[in-house]
């Protein structure tokens, strides 16, 4: 008999139920959409953000530490550290492997540079970099896939070089110089430029192009690492590298934590050193790598986590405005329903049906509209999900098969929270009186 009453119930009022229905589901949308989004978004604008300079940098331990004597600074008449050249994969061969997107050895060594048979010479940094070299960490196989490459660009894509990024493997060492550089020294692509280290020999460099970042390369030349070695009298040594990782915004209780693990109890140890912050990733690296110091650049950190944060908020705030604008339409339409529906309801509890029947009966109905408006929902939410990543990160994202029962248990939400007031009315409905003013 249950129902029966309540087939007869889908067959009356139907532009009320279109409209539950259709509240429901744009609801659901609206809330599954940013979820989709949310689930894949932290990686993607993580990614996305590196392309803004590195997170982590690589030095020898203790390098770069003042030399203080009687109040007297003498840094400047120290040694300078630096790191071998054959570790450097060790930045990658650690736990958190899988997160490091980029890194790019760098050797700097202060040269005067000159265009080739030109008399004018500026003094400048020349930069001994990785620009873009493969590398592998294991033994190739008969399964393993071509060579992953690293270096500056990769790491730096919007950099904007007039002409080409040098070319490691060819015959001719080739460098980028800094476009405030070239233009005082006439510089263009194809010239050829001369960099005398003081404390090395002349490196000869073909530009093959003009670097423009807005910063200090501006001033620098970029070459190949080994040329700048070569030319420095430094085989094999790096003095730093640069990082880019894929990670977690730190929370201030975990920055806390960061500063000294060795401190923290062995269940904090694991719950910090599991999870990928940049603290934790930069102390794998130095367990890995003997000697180093791995330093958090807190800039570029501070500033990944304050954008995931705003966008993983706008995002929420989105949810759950659709969310409250759908429980107010369903709210407002079954509270319609049960006015239209008075009689009925009146004559049912007339014949003996207890208010719990009568209210179960209204809230099956209401719950297969919002499974039927859940399941359309999500496919929409799913269809807007990928459409809006694909606008914004090029790629749509992966739909994950839980995110289907989550959004029909979304919309069960948005239903039950839209009929408590009509549920109200109809507990408060006496059938004689209602029942009276009929006639």
């Amino acid at each position: 008999m249950f129902l029966r009453v309540l087939g007869d119930a889908f067959a009356r009022q139907k532009r009320r139920k279109a409209i539950v229905f259709v509240a429901v589901a744009l609801g659901t949308a609206a809330a599954s959409a940013p979820a989709d989004i949310a689930l894949d978004v932290g990686d993607r604008m993580s990614r996305e953000l590196k392309a803004f300079g590195a997170n982590l940098v690589v030095v020898p331990r203790g390098a770069s530490q003042p030399v203080r004597v009687g109040g007297t600074d003498f840094s400047a008449l120290s040694i300078p550290a630096y790191l071998r050249a054959e570790d450097v994969l060790r930045v990658q061969d650690n736990f958190w492997k899988n997160n490091i997107l980029a890194f790019a050895p760098l050797l700097d060594a202060p040269a005067e540079i000159a265009a080739a048979g030109g008399a004018e010479e500026r003094r400048a940094i020349l930069r001994g970099a990785w620009f873009d070299r493969p590398f592998r960490l294991d033994e190739p196989t008969a399964a393993s896939g071509p060579e992953p490459t690293t270096g500056l660009r990769r790491m730096q894509p919007y950099w904007q070089v007039e002409g080409r990024w040098p070319d490691e493997r060819g015959a001719a060492d080739e460098a980028l110089v800094g476009a405030r550089l070239a233009a005082s020294l006439g510089l263009r692509p194809g010239s050829r430029l001369e960099a005398r280290v003081s404390a090395g020999s002349a490196a000869r460099l073909l530009v093959a192009g003009i670097l423009t970042t807005g910063g200090e390369e501006d001033e620098m030349v970029l070459a190949p690492l080994e040329a700048v070695q070569r030319a420095a009298g430094l085989e094999g040594r790096l003095s730093r590298v640069l990082v880019s990782a894929l990670t977690t915004p730190e929370s201030a209780v975990y920055e806390r934590k960061g500063l000294d693990p060795r401190s923290l109890s062995p269940a904090e140890f694991e719950s910090w050193s599991c999870t990928p912050f940049v603290s934790s990733i930069a102390f794998e690296i130095e367990e890995a790598w003997p000697g180093v110091e791995a330093r958090v650049v807190r800039r570029v950190a501070d500033a990944e986590g304050a954008v995931l944060d705003r966008a993983s908020g706008l995002m929420t705030l989105v949810a759950v405005m659709g969310l409250f604008g759908a429980a107010l339409t369903v709210a407002s339409a079954l509270t319609a329903g049960v006015l239209e529906r008075r009689v009925e309801i009146g004559l049912l509890k007339s014949l003996g049906a207890r208010n719990a029947t009568v209210i179960a009966l209204f809230l099956a109905e209401a719950a297969v509209l919002g499974i039927a408006g859940g399941l359309a929902g999500s496919a929409a939410g799913a269809w807007l999900a990928r459409v809006v990543s694909a606008s914004i990160f090029g790629t749509p994202v992966a739909i994950r098969p839980a995110s289907v029962p989550l959004a029909v248990a979304c919309a069960l939400a948005i239903t039950l929270l839209g009929a408590l007031l009509p549920v109200r009315r109809i507990a408060g409905l006496r059938p004689a009186e209602v029942l009276r003013e009929a006639i």
